[in-house]
């Protein structure tokens, strides 16, 4: 889709969508067109981006399922929240991670042509059934998309951890988190190169600068670092051209760890990375 999305662009799909489905149009023909102010070269590659049209196989553009469904909502403010939907489906936009902050926070940050199309469709202000299943929904699809973007960083770190410590003990370490995610550590080292003894590995990663960085620490993993003989944090961060990489012992991490007290019990702890900034350096 090579125009933002704006109430003129979501308009204009419908009136193309509306002719389509009434005429046999050519992708040539609804070049054509005239729909409203934007170009309708425009107008045709947003509909087929959204897939609400699609060229049959005689040539002509036809109406797709999701096309259907729209046509057959006659209230315009509805149709509108639809179109969103299959623009979220169709081009996972940046903002659709400010979701799980939040309404306000995403109509304060969200584009200025985006932001008007929520408040045409009524979604920026009604709290009805169906306003709130589609915030909801955006929020559990951005959960769901900056889960997956989240493991794939952490996939990258432990990466790095492999082939950092095959360079450092001229012995490829096992991947333990690979394989399983509930040992408590992430790569099984060795000490150094005449040192043969288990070096357990946690392995942490973040593409974000390092005042803004910040790792998770489960129970778990803190109760597996002490339990083990011999441990270490790698941090990584992945910011620039080449990764940065801090090592840590249990005590660096020690200071930052909680404490239980009374009948509570803690469970995790955010860190930030900036707290190691000096124990970071480049990695070629």
């Amino acid at each position: 889709m090579s125009r933002p999305l704006s109430p003129s662009i979501a308009l204009a799909c419908s009136e193309l969508l509306e002719v389509v489905s009434r005429n046999a149009v050519t992708p040539a023909g609804a070049t054509g067109l005239a729909l409203g102010a934007v170009p309708s070269v425009d107008v045709l590659d947003a509909a087929m981006a959204f897939r609400w049209i699609e060229v049959a196989p005689e040539g002509a553009l036809k109406a797709t399922a999701r096309g259907a469904r729209a046509l057959a909502e006659s209230d315009g403010r509805r149709r509108l929240r639809l179109l969103l939907i299959d623009y979220v489906e169709a081009m996972s936009p940046s903002w659709l991670y400010l979701t799980p902050s939040g309404r306000r926070e995403t109509l304060l940050q969200a584009p200025p042509g985006i932001r008007q199309v929520i408040v045409e469709s009524g979604l920026a202000y009604d709290d009805d059934e169906d306003a709130v299943a589609f915030w909801d929904g955006l929020a559990a699809r951005a959960r769901g998309s900056r889960d997956a973007s989240l493991a794939e960083i952490g996939r990258r770190g432990e990466r790095l951890t492999v082939e950092h410590e095959r360079t450092r003990t001229g012995v490829l370490p096992k991947w333990i988190a690979l394989d399983s995610s509930s040992d408590g550590y992430d790569v099984l080292s060795m000490v150094s190169a005449s040192d043969q003894r288990r070096l357990t590995v946690e392995v942490k990663a973040s593409e974000r600068p390092l005042s803004l960085a910040y790792f998770h620490l489960t129970r778990n993993e803190w109760e597996m670092a002490n339990e083990s003989l011999n441990h270490v944090f790698h941090l990584w961060s992945l910011v620039g051209p080449r990764p940065m990489l801090a090592t840590l012992s249990i005590n660096h991490v020690l200071a930052h760890v909680p404490a239980d007290s009374g009948d509570g019990c803690w469970k995790s702890v955010s860190i930030p990375f900036e707290a190691f900034a000096g124990e970071f350096s480049t990695i070629a």
